[in-house]
């Protein structure tokens, strides 16, 4: 891979981390400085903090890297050219890659740079022949499962991939043993947002609980910061009830249904439920309510078209 290369930068994690064994040579990270102290900085790179030395910019500033060499517990960085700014576009980073401009590498490196996962060019390539196995509409679906798995500690273990890849694909193979891989898996950044999964069945209706955690660990006693709950039933096909915490005294309510002629009775239903919510203690302030054919639990909470860069560690 042809990239000119300028500024070797050294990074030690902090007292209280170790160093993400998901990082590897090779690997294009965004790095994000955030203080400089004498010769020391601190920078951000996939949601965890490092000291870093160097020929570093002036914080606030954002660039891309390459990992030169992990060694003892210490990431050794490239700067890339100042051309190779932090604000590339997909189709860029793509010609930086070497990799196809086609719609499937920049649906697949959008999605990578939404999710702030490092730009490995060899898992490019695996994610893109996994995507290509499948039909086209079914790709962005996939990969947006994929890459969730890639932030789990589970990511090493093929047969768990499948597993919980069927699982949150709703594949008619997948089995409770997909919805336990992904409730037991934890999260390889300590920050990020993590999901857990529970399955109810009725008599004429059944579906999903999906409860979102902050912070990577899916424990304690604190509340999720977000519930999903998907019912499929014989009248109103499939429903997806999405409750989310925009603040401490602030939720908003969003519900989809799979056909537009089921709008009017979603709506009477989202403004009950608004009701019965508040009343609970859960003051919603916003409500949406619209069509929509979801494939995974992602269509719901991260609709397609996202833009910019987001990492799932807001912060660390």
């Amino acid at each position: 891979m042809v990239i000119s290369i300028v500024d070797r930068v050294s990074l030690q994690p902090g007292m209280t981390w170790r160093l993400p064994w998901h990082l590897r040579p090779g690997q294009m990270v965004l790095v994000e400085m955030i203080a400089l102290t004498g010769p020391e900085a601190v920078v951000r790179i996939a949601g965890q903090t490092f000291n870093a030395r160097g020929q570093l910019p002036s914080p606030p500033a954002t660039f891309w890297a390459m990992i030169e060499e992990i060694r003892r517990q210490t990431l050794h960085l490239r700067r890339l050219s100042p051309e190779v700014t932090a604000d590339l576009s997909p189709e860029d980073l793509a010609r930086q890659l070497q990799l196809p401009e086609d719609k499937d590498t920049v649906r697949l490196l959008k999605e990578m740079l939404r999710r702030g996962l490092p730009l490995d060019r060899g898992a490019i390539i695996r994610f893109l022949a996994e995507g290509k196995a499948l039909p086209e509409a079914e790709r962005d679906s996939y990969w947006a499962v994929r890459l969730y798995l890639e932030t789990l500690d589970l990511r090493e273990d093929a047969e768990k991939v499948r597993r919980a890849a069927e699982y949150l694909m709703r594949r008619e193979l997948a089995g409770p043993e997909g919805q336990a891989t992904l409730n037991r898996a934890q999260a390889l950044d300590p920050s990020q947002d993590l999901l857990r999964f529970f399955t109810f069945l009725g008599l004429e209706s059944f579906g999903e609980v999906y409860l979102i955690h902050q912070g990577g660990r899916g424990e304690g006693p604190e509340l999720p910061a977000g519930l999903v709950v998907q019912v499929t039933t014989p009248v109103l096909g499939e429903t997806w009830v999405y409750l989310s915490k925009k603040s401490t005294n602030n939720y908003a309510l969003k519900i989809t249904v799979a056909d537009e002629r089921f709008l009017p009775p979603a709506a009477e239903m989202a403004d009950a439920l608004r009701q019965k919510l508040t009343a609970a203690g859960y003051p919603v302030r916003h409500v949406a309510v619209a069509p929509c054919s979801a494939k995974t639990v992602f269509d719901i909470i991260e609709p397609a078209g996202t833009a910019g860069y987001r990492a799932l560690n807001a912060m660390v």
